[in-house]
């Protein structure tokens, strides 16, 4: 048995036409077209799905951008209130501090009064009668100030307790219909 031998050495019949170089060429290219299709079928998906994706941010994009810019106006429009409200709160601070500070003042000036000077003022002669006059309306001023203010707790004082027993009223008369 013989088995056929292979040659590296073209025949005579082939040379002509295994050896040219554009039959070498077209082979390359075919052999390079037919590598390339599923590299090319990969690029007309991802293509496909760029599209999609491009198509629904068209259609998405513009309503979040409004809600972006409309929640961005509601944070700057809390930011002022807040600010506003931090201005308040400091200016009721200072004025509480200032009226602390004039009450802590008026009564460290009683409590230091010894009851000669006070008789001195009530002795006092027609002349500087005239000249406590401008005093004598403010100290009436702050008296009327200090009984509205005295008169505003106690209504509030009132209101509170009318609130807390009708509170305590429905919760005992609750606990009245359960027991029957």
């Amino acid at each position: 048995r013989r088995f056929p031998s292979f040659s590296l050495k073209p025949s005579a019949e082939n040379t002509a036409a295994e050896t040219s170089p554009s039959h070498h060429v077209a082979i390359s290219a075919t052999w390079l077209f037919f590598s390339a299709i599923p590299a090319l079928l990969a690029f007309r998906r991802a293509a496909e799905s760029l599209e999609k994706l491009m198509d629904a941010t068209r259609e998405e994009l513009p309503s979040t951008m409004a809600a972006i810019r409309l929640s961005g106006m509601e944070i700057s429009d809390l930011t002022m209130e807040l600010s506003d409200l931090g201005q308040e709160i400091t200016q009721g601070v200072r004025t509480s501090t200032r009226a602390v500070r004039v009450a802590e003042e008026r009564l460290r000036r009683l409590t230091n009064m010894n009851p000669a000077s006070m008789q001195v003022v009530v002795m006092a002669s027609p002349e500087t009668q005239t000249a406590l006059a401008g005093p004598a309306v403010a100290r009436i001023a702050r008296v009327v100030r200090e009984g509205i203010v005295k008169g505003r707790t106690f209504l509030q004082i009132f209101f509170t307790v009318t609130k807390f027993s009708r509170m305590a009223l429905g919760y005992l008369s609750k606990q009245a219909k359960g027991k029957v």
